[in-house]
């Protein structure tokens, strides 16, 4: 999520969702998709990522289809709960900061729906304070992650979810 540059008189830096540690012995990058097409592949896990910042939906998909999930993308808890019509996600990333209602209250809703209670949602914010990760598990996140998350990382805490749910 892009925010203004300052906010009540304080600077502040916004940042990215994601962050990437190239090593040598990375494997050459796949291709990256252009669009939010919906390339299914049978039998892979559905993720869907709920972000309003364009360019943190765009890597999430890219990364997410490169592992071999299925990916479904929503910029606020509206286009969320249209995706929810058509199908039901494996897991959901879930920024906290989105217009309208934000993280806290979607997951609030999902879990109180006996169709969605059972989807694991991971939080991610760029503005994790202390009792922040409890507040979320005690709000039904799975996990509580703040920005920039690493790319590295990402997908193998996904799949953690992924096996125990």
């Amino acid at each position: 999520m892009m925010l203004p540059e300052r906010i009540q008189g304080r600077s502040i830096r916004t940042l990215p969702l994601f962050i990437s540690t190239p090593k040598d012995d990375d494997p050459k990058p796949k291709s990256v998709p252009t669009s939010f097409e919906q390339t299914d592949k049978p039998g892979a896990a559905t993720i869907l990522v709920v972000d309003d910042d364009m360019p943190n939906l765009m890597l999430a998909q890219a990364l997410l289809e490169t592992e071999g999930f299925n990916v479904r993308v929503a910029v606020n808890g509206a286009t969320m709960f249209d995706v929810l019509k058509t199908c039901t996600p494996s897991l959901i990333l879930m920024d906290i900061q989105l217009p309208e209602n934000d993280g806290w209250e979607l997951t609030q809703q999902l879990k109180a729906d006996p169709a969605t209670s059972h989807i694991p949602v991971i939080a991610i914010t760029a503005y994790g304070k202390a009792g922040d990760a409890q507040r979320a598990r005690d709000a039904g996140f799975v996990e509580f992650l703040s920005k920039p998350v690493s790319t590295r990382e990402l997908p193998g805490i996904i799949r953690r979810h992924l096996q125990a749910n």
